[in-house]
């Protein structure tokens, strides 16, 4: 009943015509066949340079699992099952990931590997089956292999991992497949009809093996396996490799080739533990555990060490270049390139042709939560986790904000940031904490719990302001009382933000004069702006030196509202992302405090349909008000220049000689493609 519709359908996917050109094929010679076979796999260098954006963007998602302890696992049939376990297969030996870690899954299990098992790829419940059997889990990636992008098989694969909260990457040669629409990161490399019609072995295979590499490949490379391009994480299993090993810490350290091997004689032949050992003047032992504080990235321990001991040296210098096109320094764009040596920045502007902006990272002055973690309940331990994460998605500095709540809740959540503040040597730093209330309308409390809502009240805000680490508020201005509270704030040196208000202009300004100096989240939780009654955001937006502060995450303000704040605020506008425990983990419940959140199709709500904060990354709203026009310079004041200010975070979005080299490369459309720590580039390109 429905093959005759799905036949159709195949007979117009690109890897299924028919090229009326090589109807005589099978009367070519040798030398015209291998002629025309050599000409013909040029169509997939042109066929992944359309599909570098989809893998990119697939990549950078697929690491961040494989970083939070994740699987890789590749899932195909016939020729695209075989290509993911031989991917898989070579990663072990490649780069010594944990077994487990790649696992390949074909259709037909291991004995279809060498003896065809064809029929077995229309089982959509086998392939889910495979899925469960392995406990696939929101910390994997599951990575669809198809050439049609409708193997049954596969998408089975596909749903079930979708279920389970997994990534989900999906490669396919043909466009608009099923296979497309039902994962996170479609990826189709459409390389057109084959020599042979009906056979996908040749340039479908060839390019679906290039991106499995590239996939593979650049994952490793990103997670410390590699010391610049040298294989340091190989496993030495026989001659050819044990003398590779010798030859790349030979490379790396300097020292002799007798030296080298009694080294890794001594440490059961581990490249990156022999480097260390070398180059550190320690034991085995010691080695490790100084690479475990790096997280096993060989650069990044041994531009921690000065060399000990005769003929030892640091290998490669470390002095480098970056290879950028600009630098953003104290909120201006300085062209030409940066210099790092020794993990810090010794030069900028000079001369050069790069590509690429290089920035000190972003300053997010409102997060209530991330990486599945609430600010409002984690423990110390997870708030340092947090700020890892929030590293690795390019934020330099953020301000914990703590929604309204019980005020011993408060105090205890205060304590906590304030002594992961003291306490974080890595990942972005913590600055002062924000108190988002209580001091709200009910009229616009958004998600706050209106049972905790306060009238102003001089002696809570004395407690409050008490509490360790308080740099910020928010304040509703119309509130009786409210415009003592903000004065008494300022004097005490603590920046007052205007929102969660339902205040006309008139009050909205005697705020201002009160001493506010920011909105919160323009336009949300506030009243709506009119011809005659512009309302807090309309007098935020018509008030010279006010912080404009806003979420760009495509959910909390339309496109249009985004490019007229821009527009009317150019020199005032600070992204931030509002994130909460939802941001940065596939979840579909999460706690905002006492709140219960929803997730659903991007958006983060109350039961009641309220909106309640942003799954979104700041990263994401930069590069999302670019895309609507805003300058380069606007959008870089707006997440790094302005939000420092704002928050007293001046010195830590430096990049003056001098400073310590933690930066990110970013593209012109101001995406992250590099990031640089003490010096190291973590993410090249």
């Amino acid at each position: 009943m429905s093959q005759p519709r799905d036949a159709a359908t195949i007979r117009r996917l690109g890897t299924e015509q028919i090229r009326p050109e090589l109807a005589r094929l099978d009367e070519m010679s040798v030398g015209e066949l291998v002629d025309l076979m050599c000409h013909d796999v040029r169509r997939v260098p042109d066929a992944l340079r359309e599909a570098e954006g989809a893998i990119t963007t697939a990549l950078t998602d697929l690491v961040d699992r494989l970083e939070r302890g994740g699987r890789l696992i590749y899932v195909g049939a016939g020729t695209a099952g075989r290509l993911g376990m031989l991917d898989a297969a070579e990663a072990g030996p490649t780069f010594n990931v944990r077994d487990g870690q790649v696992i390949g899954v074909m259709a037909g299990g291991l004995s279809a590997f060498g003896v065809p098992q064809e029929s077995v790829e229309d089982d959509a419940d086998g392939g889910a089956r495979a899925v469960r059997d392995l406990e696939v889990g929101e910390t994997d990636c599951v990575v669809g292999i198809s050439a049609s992008g409708r193997t049954p098989y596969v998408l089975g694969a596909v749903a079930e991992a979708n279920e389970r909260g997994a990534l989900t990457v999906g490669i396919s040669c043909n466009h608009a497949t099923p296979l497309s629409a039902a994962v996170r990161h479609p990826i189709e490399v459409a390389v057109g009809p084959e020599v042979i019609a009906g056979s996908t072995r040749m340039n479908s295979g060839t390019a679906q093996k290039l991106v499995l590499n590239i996939l593979s490949t650049a994952a490793m490379v990103r997670l410390g396996k590699t010391y610049g391009n040298l294989m340091v994480d190989l496993r030495p299993t026989n001659e050819k490799l044990r003398y590779r090993s010798l030859r790349i810490v030979a490379e790396i350290t300097g020292a002799s080739d007798g030296d080298v091997s009694a080294t890794l004689d001594a440490c059961q032949w581990r490249p990156k533990v022999a480097a260390v050992m070398i180059v550190g003047g320690v034991d085995a032992a010691t080695a490790e555990e100084m690479l475990g504080r790096h997280h096993g990235r060989l650069r990044a321990t041994l531009d921690a060490l000065e060399p000990r001991g005769e003929g030892s040296r640091r290998g490669p210098d470390a002095s480098r270049r970056l290879g950028v096109a600009a630098a953003f320094v104290d909120g201006e764009l300085v062209e030409g390139d940066v210099e790092v040596d020794a993990g810090r920045i010794v030069g900028v502007g000079l001369p050069g042709q790069g590509r690429g902006i290089a920035v000190a990272g972003f300053v997010d002055a409102q997060i209530n939560g991330y990486f599945g973690i609430d600010l409002l309940n984690a423990d110390v331990e997870e708030i340092l986790a947090m700020g890892e994460a929030l590293a690795r998605d390019g934020v330099v500095a953020y301000q914990p904000t703590l929604i309204t709540s019980d005020i011993e809740q408060l105090r205890r959540a205060t304590a906590r940031v304030a002594e992961a503040r003291r306490r974080v040597t890595s990942g972005a730093r913590i600055l002062g904490t924000h108190l988002e209330g209580p001091f709200l309308s009910s009229r616009r409390a958004g998600t706050h719990p209106v049972n905790h809502l306060r009238a102003p009240d001089p002696d809570l805000l004395a407690t409050l302001l008490d509490l360790e680490g308080v740099t910020m508020m928010t304040i509703a201005p119309e509130l009786p009382g409210a415009l003592d509270l903000i004065r008494t704030c300022v004097a005490r040196g603590v920046t007052v933000s205007l929102g969660h208000s339902a205040a006309t202009g008139e009050e909205a300004q005697r705020g201002f004069d009160a001493g506010a100096t920011a909105v919160t989240h323009l336009y949300n939780a506030m009243e709506p702006m009119s011809a005659r009654s512009p309302g807090l955001a309309g007098a935020a937006l018509s008030r010279p030196g006010i912080a404009v502060q806003v979420i760009a995450d495509g959910v909390h303000v339309s496109e249009e509202m985004l490019r007229m704040t821009f527009a009317a605020a150019a020199q005032r506008c600070i992204l931030v992302s509002d994130a909460i425990a939802a941001a940065g983990v596939e979840r579909t419940v999460v706690q905002l405090g006492d709140v219960t959140v929803l997730i659903n199709d991007g958006e983060a709500r109350r039961v009641d349909g309220t909106l309640a904060g942003s799954i979104g990354k700041l990263r994401d709203g930069l590069t999302h008000v670019r895309s609507q026009g805003v300058d380069v310079l606007d959008a870089l004041r707006a997440v790094i220049s302005r939000p420092a200010r704002l928050t007293g975070a001046d010195d830590l979005v430096s990049l003056r000689p001098g400073r310590p080299a933690n930066l990110l490369i970013l593209d012109h459309e101001l995406r992250i493609t590099r990031r640089v720590e003490n010096g190291v580039v973590l993410d090249p390109t």
